[in-house]
């Protein structure tokens, strides 16, 4: 097996091998390392890495060939495909899938055994929390990576009070023309260059009341706790969603840390995710699961372990099932995915 090597020394050598020019070798996935105490750090170690790689335990082991987190963080930065416009006019169409009535345009071209089972898929995932029936404290749901804030309004015709947020600037700005009611149009793209431009479209029943009990921001996901201890007006909240989120986060647990401090007790968070983990969003260190374990070679899956979390946060598991979405690519080309929807009380 692959040896790893610790250049000049360690902190707590003496004699030759606290010199520059000593050397450790080691093995991290062995056992009898397991007594070890592991220190992580919130910066980063001042070290040269002679390989790629990390050394955060048995998630962290099977990531030799990998690059660096810190330059996968950076490359995120610099590329986040949640900006482009193709992105956010194919979100409007899965967010508001009424959009194009005024146009004669269906969401799905017309044809036998068409999926409509997947439209309206925000709002389904907002209305799966409210019908597990959250224990109402304040009445208020959060709405964990909102996009363009459809299942946000939808939320908003149970709860009196909404805070919904997301990671684009974009998306937030789609979603505040909507709230303020604001003409909005995308193009659908048809063949080749050739694009038809629509009319977004509300959902039934979503009316200036609805509209009002909304509050959007851009925000980060992994800063929930901070936002919890610190944000004015954020507080606490009855219900939450994260639809298709956990696995487009570059830190999964920072997020998931969060819940106990901002559900109230007898409320419900509602976890929508399709398990899609790729590092262009999410180090390999940090996935839930969807690798063989280093030392059994035994698969881990992601849900397994996020039931693990959350009963350790003090959540119960009250529901899950599959939940179909389309997304809409042009005319004549869809994604189909099939997403795992978990209920989670908090106990």
């Amino acid at each position: 097996g692959k040896h790893s090597l610790i250049v000049g020394g360690s902190f707590m050598s003496t004699g030759d091998e606290a010199s520059v020019f000593a050397r450790f070798h080691f093995r991290p996935h062995f056992l009898q390392h397991s007594g070890f105490r592991l220190v992580a750090s919130d910066e980063d170690a001042p070290a040269t890495h002679l390989f790629a790689g990390s050394f955060s335990g048995q998630a962290a082991a099977r990531d030799d060939d990998v690059v660096e987190e810190g330059n996968v963080a950076s490359d995120n930065v610099n590329s986040n495909v949640y900006e482009t416009t193709d992105l956010l006019s194919m979100y409007l169409g899965l967010h508001f899938p009424q959009s194009g009535s005024k146009e004669d345009m269906n969401p799905i071209l017309d044809h036998a055994n068409s999926p409509i089972h997947g439209l309206g898929f925000p709002q389904r995932v907002a209305n799966l929390m409210v019908s597990l029936n959250p224990v109402r404290t304040n009445n208020r749901a959060l709405d964990v990576g909102c996009a363009v804030g459809g299942s946000s309004f939808e939320l908003a015709k149970s709860f009196d009070h909404v805070e919904a947020f997301d990671f684009s600037d974009n998306f937030v700005a789609a979603a505040r023309q909507m709230q303020s009611g604001e003409e909005l149009t995308f193009k659908v793209p048809i063949e080749g260059d050739i694009a038809e431009e629509v009319s977004v479209v509300h959902e039934p029943g979503v009316d200036a009341a609805v509209l009002k009990k909304v509050n959007f921001f851009q925000g980060d996901a992994c800063a929930l706790s901070e936002y919890a201890d610190g944000k004015e007006g954020f507080g606490t909240f009855d219900g939450a969603i994260l639809a298709n989120l956990l696995c487009r986060l570059p830190n999964p647990m920072a997020c998931l840390n969060a819940m106990p401090k901002i559900i109230n007790k007898g409320g419900v968070v509602v976890i929508v995710t399709p398990f899609t983990w790729l590092e262009e969003f999410t180090p390999r260190s940090k996935w839930l699961g969807g690798f063989n374990d280093p030392v059994s070679q035994k698969p881990m899956y992601s849900k397994d372990k996020l039931k693990e979390i959350m009963e350790d946060l003090g959540f119960e598991k009250i529901h899950e099932e599959q939940m179909p979405l389309v997304i809409r690519e042009h005319q004549r080309k869809y994604q189909y995915i099939i997403s795992e929807a978990t209920g989670w009380r908090k106990e």
